[in-house]
């Protein structure tokens, strides 16, 4: 007799079993880049030294979403574009002035309003990633420039 309620209990829970599978939802990662940015500072330079550089992009803030759209607003100013980080092989001048020749990300980012036709376009040789903050230098074929962001 238990054995017999043993195999009816076994019949019934089994299809229960069977259609009460747990759906998994694939997030996709976030980057680091997602969030709201400031540049607090920018300088050009090499290993010798670093010079203050003025690029009128200081008292604005970005917006980076994870889909690779970004945002850029200061008092008069709203541009949307996108952004694109890569990774990529060779070399490149970090922050230090110093020429590395390893795996590194490289960032990009075009916004525009077409209303005022004002525009931004920054492409990164290197960025690199420091909790709330990012690193992002260029090489202009003279001299290295040097871009923090902090997050705002």
């Amino acid at each position: 007799m238990k054995s017999s309620l043993r195999t009816i209990a076994l019949l019934l829970i089994t299809p229960v079993l069977i259609t009460s599978c747990v759906k998994v939802q694939v997030v996709p990662p976030v980057s680091p880049i997602s969030g709201t940015w400031q540049l607090t500072d920018a300088a050009e330079g090499d290993a010798y030294g670093w010079t203050s550089l003025y690029t009128g992009l200081e008292t604005g803030v970005f917006v980076m979403s994870n889909e690779g759209i970004a945002q850029y607003t200061d008092a008069g100013l709203n541009l949307r574009g996108n952004w694109y980080l890569t990774a990529a092989s060779g070399g490149y001048f970090d922050e230090f002035g110093s020429y590395v020749n390893a795996p590194h990300q490289q960032l990009q980012m075009h916004l525009s309003d077409y209303s005022s036709h004002n525009t931004i376009d920054l492409s990164f040789d290197n960025v690199t990633f420091y909790g709330n903050k990012f690193v992002a230098t260029y090489f202009n074929g003279e001299l290295i420039e040097r871009y923090t962001f902090t997050r705002y």
